[in-house]
C-alpha cells in the first residue's frame, strides 16, 4: 500500500494573493492521515445562485481566519454553534477516502474524528448518504442506533466525544455529485441539549448557508479531484476486470504477460486510492468503462 504523498506547497508563482487564500484540509487516505493546505485559484466561486451571496463573501476573503469568522457569523445567525463539512469517496459502504474542512469545528474535534475512524460508525454519515432529506438530529436519536456490541460501544465512545466537544443537536444533509463516487456531508452543531428548537425555518436557513459554503469549496477545494487519466491498456484492463476476467485471462486476452498486467493493475489500483481486487473490480462495475 502507498503511503500518501502530502501536497507540496505553493510555488512563488502564485503569488501572495494565492498564498493568502489557502484553504485547511483535513484528509485520510489509504487508512492514513495527512494535514494538507489546498489553495484556491483566483476566480468567481461556481454554484450558481445556490447561496452565492454567501459563497462570494467567502470567495472575497483574503485570509483563513477571515473565512472562518465569515462562517461563524453565519453560523451563529441561525442558532448553531459549529459545522462539520466532509467529503466522503465510498466504494459501497466501504468509506475510503475522508477530506474534511475542519476550521469551523470544534478545536482538535477534527483530528480526533478522522484518528478515530467516527466517520465509520457515525449516524449521521450513514444517513445522509442514503437519504435526499435532512437529518434533523440530537444524542437520544443517535443512541438508537447503537447496540450491546462492538460498534454499539464505539458509538457510545463517539457520542460522549461529541458531548465532551459541545455538539449535542443539529442538521445533517448531504449532497451527491452526479457521476461521482463523492459525498459531500454538512453537519450543524449547536450546544442546545434536545433537537426541539430546529423548526422547519431553521433547516432551510441551514439549507442555504450549507448550499453557499459547498458552492465555495466544489469550485476550489476539490476541483483538482477528477477521475485519473489511464492509458488504453489501463482502461481494457478496467474493463476485462468488470468483467470478472482473471489476470491469467486478462494477459491472453492483451497479448502480454502476467507479470506486466499486474503492474498495471497496481498502477490503477495506486491512481484511483482502492486498496484490493475486489474493490477495484467494484469500482470498474460503477464507471463503466467503454
Amino acid at each position: 500500500m502507498s503511503r500518501p504523498v502530502p501536497r507540496k506547497g505553493v510555488s512563488k508563482v502564485g503569488d501572495e494573493r494565492a498564498v493568502r487564500r489557502g484553504i485547511d484540509i483535513i484528509e485520510l487516505e489509504d487508512c492514513q492521515l495527512l494535514v494538507s493546505e489546498a489553495v484556491s485559484p483566483p476566480g468567481e466561486p461556481s454554484g450558481g445562485d445556490r447561496g452565492s451571496e454567501i459563497a462570494n463573501d467567502l470567495a472575497g476573503a483574503m485570509s483563513p481566519d477571515e473565512r472562518r469568522q465569515l462562517i461563524h457569523v453565519a453560523l451563529r445567525t441561525i442558532g448553531f454553534d459549529w459545522l462539520c463539512y466532509c467529503r466522503l469517496t465510498r466504494l459501497g459502504e466501504l468509506v475510503n477516502r475522508v477530506q474534511y474542512f475542519h476550521p469551523c469545528s470544534p478545536p482538535g474535534w477534527a483530528q480526533r474524528y478522522v484518528d478515530k475512524r467516527y466517520f465509520e460508525i457515525d449516524p449521521r454519515m450513514a444517513f445522509v448518504c442514503r437519504h435526499d432529506w435532512p437529518l434533523v438530529w440530537d444524542h437520544t436519536m443517535l443512541a438508537h442506533d447503537g447496540g450491546a456490541d462492538e460498534r454499539g460501544e464505539r458509538l457510545q465512545q463517539f457520542l460522549d466525544d461529541l458531548q465532551e466537544s459541545g455538539m449535542r443537536s443539529g442538521i445533517a444533509f448531504g449532497l451527491v455529485d452526479p457521476g461521482s463516487r463523492e459525498h459531500s456531508v454538512m453537519i450543524f452543531s449547536s450546544a442546545n441539549p434536545t433537537r426541539g428548537w430546529i423548526n422547519d425555518h431553521t433547516v432551510g436557513q441551514a439549507y442555504a448557508v450549507g448550499l453557499g459554503i459547498h458552492a465555495f469549496l466544489a469550485g476550489k477545494v476539490w476541483e483538482a479531484e477528477k477521475e485519473p487519466a489511464l492509458s488504453e491498456v489501463q482502461r481494457r484492463i478496467l474493463k476485462f476486470t468488470a468483467s470478472g476476467m482473471s489476470d491469467r485471462e486478462i494477459s491472453t486476452q492483451l497479448n502480454m504477460s502476467i507479470s506486466n498486467v499486474d503492474y498495471h493493475m497496481r498502477q490503477i489500483r495506486k491512481k484511483y486510492g482502492v486498496l484490493n481486487r475486489v474493490q477495484l473490480a467494484y469500482l470498474a462495475g460503477r464507471l463503466l468503462v467503454a
